[in-house]
């Protein structure tokens, strides 16, 4: 059956998407309430780990300005403890799933300051901020309410601290995104057949080229219906990367702490605009804390 499948790629058009522009469907939105769209979901657990780490991202941008305002900063402070956590637990577990030797042959092409970067923040990330006063925080008085919390004082908490972590994992996100898009794939269901007894799917395993499947109600595929042209659903991603690093550095501005800031060099062509990003992923030139 793969053969066949395989087989019939000669010959297949590619096509654009229904608007005559690359297909561009975006990706799932944990909190979307039409369920009428069908978004690109991920299609493995890496991919899945990233959403998951861009949608705490937008969480903790959620209190920058409650972090900004002195007046409500402690609570906020507080209150961010959950999805920083949950940030660190998943940016942690996403570094060591892209850890084989594979990925660490992609990672052997970056600037050799971005390694150097990636492999100092995953290492502090690990030891440091992992079971730091943040977590306490959000064990004690975050996500729960705690007895010891009346023994123990909590006003060690800084600010440093919460926007230290925040950073950390939005320096690794953002350094993850110039794997090969290879390394993500994506899933979309569009319903099923007139007649109920086959799926429609489209997958997209490497920048440009999306496939349209029909399987058996089982998942298993049948045959290719179609290839279209799509755009990277990394690119909204990236586009939630660069608003978290936004939010850190104008944090860290404003609130006059000590910590350093975050720059992003993308790559840009001859005319000095930035590139989308290539099939190999790549979109920043490098990445500076200072």
């Amino acid at each position: 059956m793969l053969e066949r499948i395989v087989a019939s790629f000669t010959g297949l058009p590619i096509t654009m998407g229904p608007d005559g522009k690359m297909l561009a469907p975006g990706t799932v939105d944990l909190l979307d309430a039409d369920h009428t769209i069908s978004r690109w979901m991920p299609n493995d657990d890496r991919t899945g780990m990233f959403v998951l780490a861009a949608e705490a991202c937008r969480d903790v941008t959620f209190y920058s300005e409650r972090l900004i305002d002195s007046k409500t900063r402690r609570r906020a402070m507080r209150g961010v403890t959950v999805p920083v956590c949950k940030l660190m637990d998943v940016t942690a577990l996403l570094v060591s799933r892209m850890n084989d030797k594979t990925t660490r042959d992609a990672r052997a092409q970056w600037l050799n300051a971005d390694r150097k970067t990636y492999h100092e923040v995953a290492k502090r990330l690990r030891k440091s901020r992992l079971q730091g006063p943040v977590r306490w925080v959000r064990n004690k008085i975050g996500a729960h309410l705690d007895a010891e919390a009346f023994t123990v004082g909590t006003e060690y908490l800084k600010l440093d601290d919460i926007l230290g972590a925040f950073g950390d994992c939005v320096v690794l996100l953002t350094l993850s995104m110039n794997y090969p898009s290879s390394w993500f794939s994506w899933i979309r269901d569009l319903g099923t057949s007139p007649d109920g007894q086959q799926h429609i799917v489209e997958t997209m395993f490497e920048y440009p080229l999306c496939i349209r499947w029909v399987t058996d109600l089982d998942g298993h595929p049948i045959t290719l219906s179609r290839a279209v042209l799509a755009e990277d659903p990394m690119h909204e991603l990236q586009a939630q990367m660069f608003e978290a690093a936004n939010a850190y550095n104008e944090l860290v501005r404003v609130t006059g702490t000590q910590l350093p800031l975050i720059t992003m060099n993308p790559i840009v062509d001859a005319a000095g605009s930035a590139q989308k990003k290539s099939a190999t992923n790549n979109f920043l030139q490098s990445i500076r804390i200072f």
